[in-house]
């Protein structure tokens, strides 16, 4: 067996286009990690194809499993060798961790949210919701303000388990916060922090899949989303957010993993983009990182592991896109109730 064969089954066995390249990834995250999360997410590969490629090995012996995790056999040190593949080497930044962005002058408002946020509802599967660390939600302020587009601005949320609208209006820089929410849990928590903080920024409870209502249409300078893992949820989540813009210029913000899209998928989001009259202006790589969940037993990520290991530390990451408007196009604001838009063969968090 090659590469080039490693990579056909894994194909062929989950329907996620796969070559050498991806294979090699792969596997030079297993010299270094022993647990599939960490796997993943070091290969920036899908998961459903992470899983299928450890299942493989440890079929052929190149793999062992045991309660401490997932090893190399000498046979698998020996293909690799073959293969020309070489152990995962890690540069990030231990300070900024790979962001580039210091939060220092968001200490005391970050302090404070730690507490607040304590108490906040855990993450719900029939949203598909999982949320950041703390530092990541303000690392996205930080962000956003470094690029001009916070300050006496008019921001709105599309979905907001991380709190950024809470976080945001914290530190006073926006015009403007407004949050497009459907989880009455989230609603309530915002709305009893706002009157308790006595900050003002506005919680609207629906259905993001439900056409924007007038009053939102073209009002707002920049949004933040953070859509499920699928082409169709990107056109409506990102497709919202620019047609709440005002038109060209306006920037929004959000998230996408290599661990439930593969580059070809990428390829078609950013084709999606394109088409909308937005360009990319930034992707930084393992930007937010995700809290475990307290419902990996129901995902299917755990049905699809060949080894039930639950994880040690956080290990789902995606990368930070920022856009900016460039061309005035009619976004469509068409009802999506009716479809499905929070699964496709590389989901792997639902």
């Amino acid at each position: 067996m090659d590469l080039q064969q490693l990579a056909r089954l894994v194909s062929d066995k989950t329907g996620i286009p796969w070559g050498p390249r991806n294979a090699e990834r792969a596997l030079a995250a297993v010299f270094v990690s022993d647990s599939l999360w960490e796997i993943a997410h070091k290969s920036d590969e899908p998961l459903p194809a992470v899983s299928a490629l450890v299942g493989l090995l440890l079929e052929e012996g190149m793999l062992r499993a045991s309660s401490e995790g997932i090893f190399l056999t000498e046979d698998g040190k020996a293909f690799c060798e073959r293969a020309g593949v070489h152990p995962f080497e890690d540069h990030t930044c231990p300070s900024c961790g790979g962001r580039g962005l210091s939060l220092d002058k968001f200490k005391g408002a970050l302090e404070r949210f730690y507490e607040i946020q304590r108490d906040r509802p855990e993450a719900a599967i029939r949203y598909d919701q999982g949320y950041v660390t703390p530092e990541t939600t303000f690392a996205r302020i930080a962000l956003a303000d470094g690029r001009g587009d916070l300050r006496g601005k008019d921001v709105i949320i599309f979905g907001d388990d991380d709190l950024v609208a809470l976080a945001l209006a914290m530190t006073g820089l926006a015009r403007r916060v407004a949050v497009v929410e459907i989880d009455e849990r989230i609603v309530e928590f915002e709305r009893e922090a706002a009157v308790k903080l006595g900050l003002n920024f506005e919680v609207i409870m629906r259905d993001v899949r439900l056409p924007l209502p007038q009053e939102l249409l073209g009002r707002f300078d920049v949004f933040f989303t953070d859509p499920p893992e699928t082409v169709e949820a990107m056109r409506v989540f990102v497709g919202r957010g620019i047609s709440a813009l005002k038109g060209v210029g306006g920037a929004g913000y959000f998230g996408l993993t290599r661990v439930e899209s593969s580059l070809v998928k990428w390829r078609s989001v950013e084709r999606l983009l394109l088409d909308m009259g937005v360009t990319i202006t930034d992707i930084i790589h393992h930007f937010n990182e995700y809290v475990n969940w307290g419902y990996l037993e129901q995902m299917k990520a755990w049905e699809l592991a060949p080894v039930k290991q639950f994880p040690s530390k956080n290990w789902y990451y995606s990368s930070m896109f920022r856009i900016e408007v460039v061309e005035s196009v009619e976004v469509p604001n068409a009802d999506a109730t009716g479809r499905d838009i929070y699964t496709d063969s590389e989901s792997s968090t639902v």
